[in-house]
């Protein structure tokens, strides 16, 4: 049984959630941790990061075989910062990234739980973000071979 099934089961350590949100290219990311207290985690690939406490709420996906698995974030956007940076992504084109990290209090120098998602949706109403997440290519099975697009075989626009 891993950590972070162990504090589910007993309700031993706190869990600390964390949201990291970047663009396509990007090197800038909005970072948020829910609750009142800022954080300061390590990530896995060695960075450590600040996350600012902030009134957010997820619901992770099903733990079920379908092909369809989402989680949906919500965020506070009372001061419109997280709309503003989004939209300026979606207007340029950029696909939005979200890396959703969970976090023991014991240890906050590796998360326990990491999802990297791709933004599928996204809607702002009521002061809150809120976000539809997708993920994709979780076997890595994409990079090595070779996609038929239209550039490829422009005859599969036509079926």
């Amino acid at each position: 049984m891993s950590a972070i099934e162990q504090c589910y089961a007993s309700g031993g350590d706190m869990i600390i959630k964390t949201v990291e949100v970047r663009a396509e290219g990007e090197s800038a990311t909005l970072l948020f941790s829910q609750g009142f207290d800022d954080w300061t985690c390590g990530t896995e690939d060695g960075r450590e990061l600040t996350f600012p406490g902030v009134a957010m709420g997820d619901a992770l996906p099903k733990s079920d075989g379908s092909g369809y698995q989402s989680l949906n974030i919500e965020i506070d956007n009372t001061l419109g910062n997280v709309q503003k940076v989004v939209e300026e992504y979606r207007l340029a084109g950029k696909r939005i990234y979200i890396t959703h990290r969970e976090y023991l209090l014991s240890d906050l120098s590796y998360p326990t739980s990491i999802y990297h998602l791709t933004v599928l949706d996204r809607e702002y109403a009521d002061n809150t973000a809120k976000f539809s997440c997708g993920f994709f290519d979780l076997l890595n099975i994409g990079y090595p071979r070779n996609k038929l697009t239209t550039l490829v075989a422009p005859g599969l626009k036509y079926i």
